[in-house]
């Protein structure tokens, strides 16, 4: 009895030994930079390619869910990609935030934490030469021009077509919740055009102004942020 024990503990332990280790696929991501009350930038490893995925951030120790849907990204070839996400007001002063992607449409998804200081950075998780892509397919706008105190330009890229967006601005640098509301805007054919908002009288005189787009379809915002000067 004790030899045929031992020779089925011995198959056992062969078994397990020569059980090929399966390679990990699961996506996942790694902390970059992070300017403190602004911006987190992450690198990605082993995403699955053409997947839509809801960026959230939330507080310490909740891995993001239920948190505040920042952006929605499209993981576009898929694989290894840089992004950078902004800092959603609620969660502006915290010292620990997390950060959630995940797909509606899969059962894939991936969280992480960063400090909120601007002299964090880490490394892509198994990835030291991540190529510097960005996905592409999500809404976002960068500033082209100012005038000082009157107005501010931008130019979209990937915008949804027709859908409604509400306006808003608020003070750069305080770490005040008010967001002044600016303008309606649809988007029209989407893709890329460029528009000029009004800075409203109660930001006219700030240093820095943050400026976001609010989808009223979807409930998504995009951010982005100008110095109060003029520009180019």
């Amino acid at each position: 009895m004790k030899k045929k024990f031992a020779l089925l503990i011995t198959l056992l332990l062969v078994l397990v030994i020569c059980v090929p280790a399966q390679a990990a696929t699961y996506p996942t991501f790694g902390i970059l930079s992070v300017v403190v009350d602004e911006s987190v930038t992450i690198s990605t490893n082993l995403f699955p390619a053409n997947e839509l995925y809801y960026v959230y951030m939330g507080y310490n120790g909740t891995l993001g869910i239920d948190g505040f849907l920042v952006t929605k990204i499209w993981t576009g070839s898929g694989g290894s990609f840089k992004a950078k996400f902004y800092i959603p007001d609620e969660l502006k002063g915290e010292d620990i935030i997390a950060i959630r992607l995940e797909s509606p449409t899969s059962p894939y998804y991936s969280y992480n934490y960063f400090y909120n200081t601007s002299s964090y950075t880490s490394y892509p998780p198994n990835s030291p030469t991540t190529p510097t892509y960005a996905p592409n397919d999500f809404p976002t706008f960068d500033i082209i021009g100012v005038v000082k105190g009157e107005s501010v330009s931008v130019e979209t890229k990937y915008f949804p077509a027709d859908d409604m967006f509400g306006v808003y601005m608020k003070d750069g640098a305080s770490a005040s919740k008010t967001w002044y509301y600016v303008a309606g805007l649809n988007s029209g054919d989407g893709g890329s055009f460029e528009a000029t908002f009004a800075i409203p009288t109660e930001l006219q005189w700030k240093e820095k102004i943050a400026i976001k787009f609010y989808n009223l379809d979807e409930d998504y915002i995009t951010y982005n942020l100008f110095l109060n000067k003029d520009y180019p």
